[in-house]
């Protein structure tokens, strides 16, 4: 089992019981015990300058690019992003519905942080799969009590570790059938239900697996301590993964060793307080920095060897309201044979038997200042024009109406970081830009990116209007930033003056605080229960990645 050995865990009867007694009821991370929910707090303690909503709108416009994107045997140099798979862009979705629910109105003004809930616990805990556990939820749980009920079956093209099974879904006896889950929008699209129907396999495969709840220090004999150890299991592999694949392929180099240290206390200049007893979501990480992954989505997907690769990937979203015609989710079923091969979304999960012209796994879009157009048009929406609709508008102005976020320019100072100037900030691609001879290809590219950011920097950032200058939305500064700074030398990207590898210096600074400091405020987390863990499922390579986690679950 262990690939090296460990000191012995905690005993589980060590381990604070739920509060409604010795049963699963109100299972729990321990995060803020006996409080289900968290609260909001601010990193940084100012705010930007007003930005009127005409702003707030040319700034989303300037965001979104047409893309139908390309076939399966198609690379797309200047928007694919060769270090980040697309598995990982909705693994982020699932991990930000663990931990982040804010449920207020666009139309708010000024929230009160001090009375906003996230009403998700502020952990790493999995609430979104286990909800309140199956005394609680019976109904999400099968007979045993162990295990966690799934869906239909599904097909993945006979992939070796492809989705079998579709989340559990109330049958109303129409087209539309509601997910049964933890949290609602893991629903949301038909990739990040597969992800949450992965968990679900994943705790079923643990709940049985005798050697991993001893390991663990569960009770094989005892049904609470077999549970209990098995979610306990499936957590600190997910807080693995997250604090040591998904983080340190999304920050800059060096950044999540930087925080975490070298034993102790994790460094947490800016996300702890000196008198916090508890983990808050700071807004800037929830209404900005963490938004960049909206970035990283594609207009279209192929799923298996057979769905999206013999003539043009699904698409994302759109108004189509056939189920075949698109990804969107919210109620609507897999398809029979819609089961994702995860050699299509993860690496190191190798290849065999594919088309050698399948281009998989499939990258994600760069981590940069563009979404592609399904987003400005979400299927949630029917009010076609309706600026809600569009998601870029959505996060500006819930950043500057809701939140009121600081600006760009107030946090890079605030972190002894020189602010990128208007040139950089309304120009386009990467810092190497200009270092060399450009391909005319990418350069009418991005001749066509700072054109359209051109208009919003001559309209609000220049002459006599500065609503601007010195005041950039920081959800669309940290985007630019990834774009301009999240590249090497660019030798392992021939399209490297794109950027957008990963994310920028005050990109990863909060995300990178905002995650561990998360695991370190968690009483119940591996990081403060079992600072010594390691995986104990078996791992394909020197690290253990998500995908082990797809190759043991499936």
């Amino acid at each position: 089992m262990a690939q090296s050995p460990v000191p012995a865990p905690p005993r589980l009867s060590a381990i604070p019981i739920s509060r409604h007694g010795l049963d699963n009821r109100g299972l729990e991370a321990g995060a803020i015990p006996g409080i289900g929910y968290g609260r909001f707090g601010r990193m940084f303690n100012f705010v930007a300058r007003p930005i009127p909503d005409e702003c707030l709108r040319d700034i989303a416009d300037a965001m979104i690019v047409a893309d139908e994107g390309a076939p399966i045997r198609e690379a797309e140099p200047a928007d694919e992003n060769p270090t980040i798979p697309v598995g990982y862009t909705y693994f982020g979705q699932f991990i930000d519905h663990d931990i982040s629910l804010d449920p207020t109105p666009l139309s708010t003004k000024g929230s009160d942080l001090a009375a906003m809930e996230d009403f998700r616990t502020p952990a790493l805990d999995l609430d979104c799969l286990y909800g309140r556990g199956p005394d609680d939820q019976p109904y999400m749980y099968e007979e045993d009590g162990l295990r966690l009920r799934l869906g239909a079956p599904l097909t993945a093209a006979g992939a070796p570790h492809g989705a079998n099974r579709d989340v559990l879904r109330l049958n109303t006896g129409t087209d539309k059938q509601p997910a049964i889950l933890g949290d609602k929008r893991n629903d949301e699209n038909r990739i990040v239900s597969q992800v949450q129907a992965l968990f679900i396999a994943f705790h079923n495969k643990a709940v049985r697996d005798d050697a991993l709840i001893s390991a663990i220090g569960g009770d094989i004999d005892n049904t609470t301590s077999r549970f209990r150890a098995a979610a306990m299991a499936v957590r600190w592999h997910y807080q693995w993964v997250v604090a040591n694949d998904y983080l340190p392929r999304i920050c800059e180099p060096g950044m999540v060793a930087e925080v975490m240290g070298s034993g102790g206390p994790p460094r947490l200049e800016n996300y702890d307080r000196p008198d916090m007893r508890y983990a808050y979501m700071p807004v800037e990480f929830a209404g900005a920095a963490y938004r960049f992954g909206h970035s990283m989505i594609r207009p279209g997907y192929a799923l298996n060897a057979e769905i999206g690769t013999t003539d043009e990937r699904i698409p994302i979203f759109s108004r189509d309201r056939k189920s075949t015609a698109n990804l969107n989710g919210f109620g609507v079923p897999q398809p029979a044979n819609w089961g994702i091969d995860w050699r299509f979304f993860l690496d190191g999960l190798g290849r065999d038997g594919l088309d050698p012209e399948f281009k998989v796994p499939q990258p994600s879009y760069r981590i940069d200042a563009n979404l592609v157009d399904p987003l400005a048009d979400l299927p949630e929406f029917h009010a076609i024009g309706s600026p809600f609709a569009n998601l870029a508008y959505r996060n500006l102005a819930r950043g500057a109406n809701n939140l009121r976020l600081p600006s760009g320019e107030q946090v890079a100072r605030a972190l002894g970081i020189v602010p990128m100037s208007p040139d950089v900030i309304w120009g386009a691609g990467s810092r190497l830009v200009g270092a060399g001879a450009i391909n005319p290809e990418f350069q009418a590219n991005l001749d066509e990116a700072k054109a359209r950011r051109k208009v919003v920097r001559d309209k609000w950032a220049s002459g006599d209007h500065h609503t601007l200058t010195g005041n950039t939305p920081l959800w669309y500064y940290i985007l630019r930033e990834a774009e301009y700074y999240g590249v090497g030398d660019g030798g392992s990207d021939p399209a490297g003056v794109f950027g957008g590898h990963h994310l920028g210096p005050i990109g990863s600074r909060i995300v990178a605080e905002t995650f561990i400091g998360l695991l370190w405020r968690d009483e119940m987390s591996y990081l403060r229960r079992w600072p010594a863990f390691k995986p104990l499922l078996p791992k394909a390579g020197p690290t253990f990645l998500l995908s082990d986690i797809v190759r043991y679950a499936l």
